[in-house]
This record gives structure tokens, C-alpha cells and sequence, in this order.
């Protein structure tokens, strides 16, 4: 476990509060993917790992990274620009990784084999892992009766985690993209969190990865939305972020 230095929850909270007021938190909604589990070793070695026993090619790890950031980045901002057309926002994705072999040179049927692969990567909770921060701030939650729940650009396949970590006993709700038929940052798939948690949005806080899908899109319905970034990547003043996620003990107010 990471212990989070008094003074830097101190500096945490302070930000926090000057732009929350005393607002009492009464539900907290994360993301899932790199906020509540991450992939394991990581997206780029796991691709590795998936591709290589599905199509019998070797791939080096400056390859594939090469590759991923290239179509991950495309397919992001293709998605984003559909993120309220489930039907191309859906295709983009279903895309990304036949985009993916096709830029590994790989010879066979692009198409089928990406299906499969998406299927093998991310239908399988085994190949994440869950962050050791997640269930003492899940447990911290619960305890000072803050609602919790989960709102992800992931298919409906993610309860399968939930259930897998045995962290579901935790969940108000869980809304994933595929089920909703929007995607973040669009605001149909906040405004039906907020919905369904009957809070008001000035009373959450939500917690995620991206700054355009979690942060501005949480803070355009009103929401408080604070960074999860764990590798202190990002720089910039303006944005409430936190590396540890039992960094909220320290934010939220009850």
C-alpha cells in the first residue's frame, strides 16, 4: 500500500474545497479501465502476450508500443466524435484492433482475428488487475454512506470484474457505454448516473483517467471531477488530480 503524505492531501484538499465550496459528497463515481483496474503488466504488454498466441507472430515491445499509441490515439478521437452515435462510435473501437494487426503486417483475416482478439483482451478479467488502493477507499466510502458507483466507455462485459475482484457488493450501478448506447464525455451517459443516484450533481464527485471523457465531461453536468493520475503525467495547475485514490479520504467532505 501507498501512504499519501499529509502535507500533499493538505494541498489536495485546499484546491479542492476553494472550487467545491462545502458541498457535503454524498456520491462518488469512477471510471473503470486505469482508475479501478489496470491491465496487466500493462495495455502494451498484454496485447503483446494476446497477439502473439493468437497469430503465432513475434512482436517487440518498441513495435507494438509504436503501434498502439498511433491507433489508440486515432481511434480515440474518432470515438470522441461520436460518442452519441453508438452504431460509429461502436465501429471505431471494433476497428481498433484489425487497425492494429494490419500495422503489424499481419497476413491473415484482419477482420475476424481483431474480433477475437477484442473478445480475449477485454472480456477477460484476468488479464487486469485491481489497483490496491481501490478497496480501502471503496470500504472508506461505504462506511461514511457515500454512494459509489461506476460510469465506463467499456462493453457490458466489465460487471464480469466487478464480480471477479468481488468489489460489485460496493456498486449503486454500474453503466457501461455499450449498455447506455452514448459514450463519455457525451452527457446522456452522466446525466443517467446522475439519475439513477437521485444526488443532486453538485453533491458527486467523479474520478477518472481522461481528461476529456472523465474531467470535462463530469464537470460539464456539474459534477467535481478530480484526476486519477497515478504516474504523475499530467501538468497542469488548473486540474484537481490525486495519484493514490486513498488521496479522497483527505478531499471529500461528510
Amino acid at each position: 500500500m501507498n501512504f499519501v503524505p499529509v502535507e500533499v492531501v493538505k494541498n489536495i484538499r485546499s484546491v479542492t474545497e476553494s472550487r467545491m465550496g462545502k458541498a457535503i459528497t454524498k456520491a462518488v463515481f469512477f471510471d473503470a479501465i486505469d482508475t479501478l483496474f489496470g491491465a496487466y503488466p500493462d495495455k502494451v504488454g498484454m496485447y503483446i502476450r494476446i497477439i502473439e498466441e493468437h497469430t503465432g507472430m513475434k512482436i517487440t515491445r518498441d513495435e507494438m508500443t509504436l503501434v498502439w499509441n498511433k491507433i489508440f490515439k486515432e481511434t480515440e478521437e474518432s470515438a470522441q466524435k461520436e460518442a452519441s452515435n453508438p452504431k460509429e462510435n461502436n465501429k471505431a473501437w471494433t476497428d481498433f484492433n484489425k487497425r492494429m494487426l494490419e500495422a503489424l503486417n499481419y497476413k491473415g483475416d484482419t477482420t475476424k482475428k481483431g474480433q477475437e482478439l477484442h473478445l480475449e483482451a477485454w472480456g477477460n478479467p484476468q488479464n487486469f488487475y485491481l489497483y490496491d488502493d481501490v478497496k480501502p477507499t471503496l470500504e472508506f466510502l461505504e462506511s461514511n454512506n457515500i454512494q459509489i458507483g461506476c460510469v465506463s466507455n467499456e462493453d457490458g462485459y466489465l460487471n464480469k470484474y466487478f464480480e471477479h475482484f468481488e468489489i460489485d457488493k460496493f456498486f449503486k450501478f454500474i453503466i457501461t457505454s455499450e449498455e447506455l448506447g452514448c459514450e463519455k464525455p457525451n452527457a446522456g451517459i452522466f446525466e443517467e448516473a446522475i439519475k439513477l443516484s437521485e444526488v443532486k450533481a453538485e453533491q458527486i464527485i467523479f474520478v477518472g483517467d481522461s481528461i476529456v471523457s472523465d474531467y470535462i465531461g463530469s464537470k460539464n453536468l456539474g459534477m467535481h471531477p478530480i484526476l486519477i493520475d497515478r504516474n504523475n503525467m499530467i501538468k497542469d495547475d488548473n486540474i484537481v488530480k490525486i495519484s493514490n485514490l486513498t488521496e479522497l479520504k483527505g478531499i471529500i467532505n461528510v
